[in-house]
């Protein structure tokens, strides 16, 4: 079985499933929100990145996705769908699962976003970065369109989004976890997707492949500096990036 990994932006699947990239299996990357605004104005997270120029970013950003995606032998698929920062409306749900639909072949499996975000009372550094990012919840609603018509999906806990404020003591293995206030924001995140805890898989990266992981992550050099303040630490602190957790969807 094939699988495709669905990739709101250029990183999240490097960010988040770097254990499949990084394995054996027949794995695609589909990236949705790889579309160019017509108006070459810079959206807030390309401002929060220092770059002006939104068909300029774009073009970069595809470059970067290439250089850390080939560290794995991988290569993407972009979309032409317009990233959150440069809609004027909310972005249909339906368009994009007919072009999701015409990717699949029979026995293709969907790796897709779970939505998830640090607590309310995590320190709002970038705004709209900290919530359930919008671009996140569109692709995560079209997998699960495909999955009511037969698709296997599987849902990722979107990093740093989700590690941002640590991560439940379920998924380290450690009781003096981050409180309950994570576990809280988890449950109810998958909740709204219709998963619990208990479909769960933790892959905790060796040392080895979180290496592997941290070289690729660096590859986005535009995008280093908004996400390590944004989510306030740097890219190789412990729990941010380094345990990996999905659900499958029955």
């Amino acid at each position: 079985m094939a699988t495709l990994i669905l990739s709101p932006h250029f990183d999240d699947a490097v960010l988040s499933c770097w254990h499949l990239l990084d394995g054996g299996t027949e794995v695609g990357v589909v990236n949705v929100f790889g579309g160019v605004p017509l108006a070459d104005t810079g959206g807030w997270w390309d401002l929060a990145s220092g770059m002006h120029s939104s068909s300029g970013v774009m073009e970069r950003r595809r470059s970067e996705d290439e250089e850390a995606l080939a560290l794995a032998g991988r290569e993407a698929i972009s979309l032409d769908f317009l990233d959150f920062q440069y809609r004027e409306r909310p972005q249909a749900i339906e368009p994009v699962v007919e072009r999701l639909r015409a990717l699949l072949a029979a026995e293709t499996s969907l790796w897709a976003p779970a939505a998830l975000a640090p607590p309310p009372d995590y320190p709002d550094l970038i705004g709209a970065a900290l919530r359930p990012h919008p671009d996140h919840v569109v692709v995560r609603s079209a997998a699960l369109a495909l999955h009511a018509e037969g698709c296997s999906v599987m849902l990722y806990a979107d990093l740093p989004h989700a590690s941002a404020s640590g991560l439940p003591a379920w998924v380290t293995g450690h009781p003096d976890g981050t409180g309950p206030a994570v576990a809280e924001s988890w449950r109810r995140g998958l909740a709204e997707a219709g998963v619990d805890d208990a479909n769960s898989k933790v892959r905790r990266l060796s040392g080895p492949a979180f290496a592997r992981k941290l070289e690729a992550v660096r590859r986005y050099s535009s995008q280093l500096a908004p996400l390590e303040l944004g989510f306030g630490q740097p890219i190789e602190a412990p729990g941010l990036l380094d345990h990996e957790v999905v659900w499958r969807l029955r």
